[in-house]
């Protein structure tokens, strides 16, 4: 066997062994495709991409997606035409990622999204367009360094346009709270976790419909959280997770501002508006049951004539199947043997 067989027989048997060594079904790129899970929680498509070592948004998946789980990987860089095929994301998860960067325009296309969780990342502000999402419910930017977020806010254009229910900032290098104007849905918000100083219980004019807020592991004063202790309180929300010390209770170092907060303009216009969102959503639902309720009728009353065409149409056919058949006119033995005798004397007459 010559030099040049013996290379190609080994050359065989290598690539042999490397395919064997591959994991099945792999394909190059559309081995991360097949990796990918599709879910149906809730009749509603679940792509679960989890950790695969994905450097961006893939592009491959079925556009119909719904919830898009894309934790766990190594994306840098969010890019305006990441989601543009994918209009219909009600809940994207990019938690645990490396995204540095996001070009404006990323998240336009994503009307339909309620809940997005951008939480350990490298992002040092949240994308203001975010803010201006009109679905988006839920938004979590915890364990990032929000170093720029104050300076880029100052940009931001109020009142936002996003429902904002629930906020998580927590562990983000935070001085302050952001100030994103009121919020009149807001009933969460987690700041722990972060260097936070100061706090007026007038910032939380703002969020008039607030329940729950986390102040833990932080460096605000005793005496402050003891006001927003029982602000909260005063307003029906929970102080849980407040912490407080029980050695700040005397009101005379620490007096109650609530009052002043209930009572001020921007505590009065965001529970107008909160009262605004409420009519336009019974409005809305009203108008629904309405468009459905006439559509209903609409239903019924041409199932009805249809029926009644049915039965007139089957009345008229049941009375021409019981008319009787035409009977030939009777005729008595005379006429007829006359009738008879006549045919016979014509055809006599015929043979003569």
């Amino acid at each position: 066997m010559d030099l040049h067989a013996v290379a190609i027989a080994l050359l065989a048997l290598i690539t042999i062994n490397t395919k064997m060594m591959m994991p099945f079904g792999y394909v190059g790129v559309v081995q991360d495709e097949r990796k990918c899970q599709y879910l149906r929680p809730s009749r509603m498509l679940k792509i679960r991409c989890y950790e695969m070592n994905l450097r961006e948004v893939p592009q491959y998946l079925k556009s119909s997606v719904e919830i898009l789980d894309l934790a766990f990987n190594r994306i840098k860089k969010l890019k305006r035409n990441s989601f543009e095929r994918y209009t219909s994301i009600k809940i994207l998860v990019l938690y645990e990622n490396k995204i540095q960067s996001v070009e404006p325009g990323t998240f336009a296309p994503l009307t339909s999204l309620e809940e997005i969780d951008l939480s350990n990342n490298a992002l040092v502000s949240i994308p203001l367009e975010i803010f201006q999402l009109p679905s988006l419910r839920n938004l979590y930017v915890d364990s990032n360094e929000l170093f720029n977020l104050d300076r880029d806010l100052q940009g931001l254009e109020t009142p936002i346009q996003a429902p904002l229910e629930y906020l998580n900032v927590a562990d983000c290098g935070l001085e302050n709270l952001p100030d994103l104007g009121v919020l009149p849905k807001l009933w969460q918000i987690n700041a722990s976790s972060n260097p936070l100083t100061e706090l007026t219980v007038d910032t939380l004019a703002n969020m008039c419909n607030l329940r729950t807020m986390d102040l833990t592991k932080t460096e605000i004063s005793d005496c402050t959280l003891q006001q927003v202790n029982r602000y909260l309180r005063y307003i029906g929300a929970s102080s849980k997770y407040v912490p407080i010390s029980l050695d700040d209770l005397d009101n005379t170092k620490c007096p109650d501002p609530y009052n002043e907060t209930v009572n001020s303009t921007t505590y009065h216009s965001c529970k107008a508006e909160a009262e605004l969102a409420k009519v336009l959503s019974w409005r809305w639902w009203a108008i629904a049951a309405a468009a459905a309720l006439a559509v209903l009728v609409f239903t019924w009353y041409c199932c009805r004539r249809n029926s009644k065409k049915k039965k007139k149409k089957s009345k008229a056919k049941t009375k021409v199947n019981a008319l009787p058949p035409k009977q030939q006119p009777l005729v008595s033995p005379t006429l007829a043997l006359k009738s008879h005798n006549d045919r016979t004397m014509l055809q006599d007459c015929d043979c003569a």
